[in-house]
């Protein structure tokens, strides 16, 4: 039997568009190749600034692991000053590391990856009405419960990082 080819392109969900190419040789995958088409340009975008403006624009640039480029852009000026970061302040920054991961689950699986179970394309399989009562974006019974259990790891994180919001009694 000869090496079938498989390409898969575009891959979504996964930081803009990503192309695979898989050889599959008696059943089994031989060789696989990806190739992001997306460059999203953070060292371009800081080119010039002050090296801090990293822990402001780094995390806003997605809305899924903000945390992580913060916790990155943190760790880069650590090593590019030579700072001595304390055990609890690693603790801490760990801690946030969970959280945030935590956080993405429901997010990534609400908000971007079970909305696709409701693409027209699936409409023939059982499952389908399911899918959509379940998982159709802003309507769907799991997506918006699924959308708002993600909101409530970014608290513990808020509070980690001594963002927490004061709450004035009347």
């Amino acid at each position: 039997m000869p090496i079938q080819t498989l390409d898969i392109a575009p891959v979504g969900r996964v930081e803009g568009d990503l192309d695979v190419r898989v050889e599959i040789d008696n059943g089994y995958v031989t060789n696989a190749w990806t190739h992001a088409e997306l460059f999203r340009g953070f060292e371009i975008i800081l080119r010039g600034k002050d090296p801090q403006a990293g822990l402001i624009v780094t995390p806003r640039i997605c809305g899924i692991c903000g945390g992580s480029h913060l916790s990155s852009a943190s760790w880069a000026l650590d090593t590019a000053w030579g700072t001595e970061v304390p055990r609890n302040a690693i603790l801490a920054r760990n801690l946030g590391q969970i959280v945030e991961t935590i956080q993405s689950i429901p997010r990534y699986f609400y908000g971007l990856f079970a909305i696709d179970l409701t693409n027209k394309n699936y409409r023939r399989s059982h499952f389908y009405d399911e899918a959509c009562r379940r998982f159709a974006a802003f309507t769907g019974k799991s997506y918006e419960l699924g959308v708002t259990i993600s909101a409530k790891p970014v608290e513990i994180y808020a509070l980690l990082g001594g963002m927490a919001k004061i709450k004035c009694s009347e």
